[in-house]
């Protein structure tokens, strides 16, 4: 898993301004290709990995966990500044986000 400085940078004040919680990456039917990989911040799952990431711990709910070594996390342009998870070698759609299972 990689993280972008700009996605660092708004994650960390994020974890400033929500104690106890941690970004957690979980996977999600949805998005054209039909499973998508979402970034959430809130409290970890029992069941969840742990990874450290320059100082930042992630929570990988179980179903995510398979997808962690092809994954970027950095910060989408715009006026919205919003945080975008991204799979290496998988099937992808047009946008980037969305892919298939096979």
């Amino acid at each position: 898993m990689k993280v972008s400085t700009e996605a660092e940078a708004k994650i960390r004040r994020a974890l400033r301004d929500n104690p106890g919680r941690l970004p957690r990456l979980v996977l999600k039917k949805g998005g054209c290709a039909g499973n998508i990989l979402v970034l959430l911040l809130e409290t970890p799952d029992a069941s969840d990995s742990f990874v450290d990431i320059n100082g930042i711990r992630f929570a990988l709910a179980k179903n995510a966990v398979s997808f962690v070594d092809n994954v970027l996390i950095e910060l989408k342009p715009g006026l919205c500044e919003e945080i975008a998870v991204k799979v290496a070698d998988l099937s992808t759609c047009k946008c980037g986000k969305s892919f298939r299972l096979s």
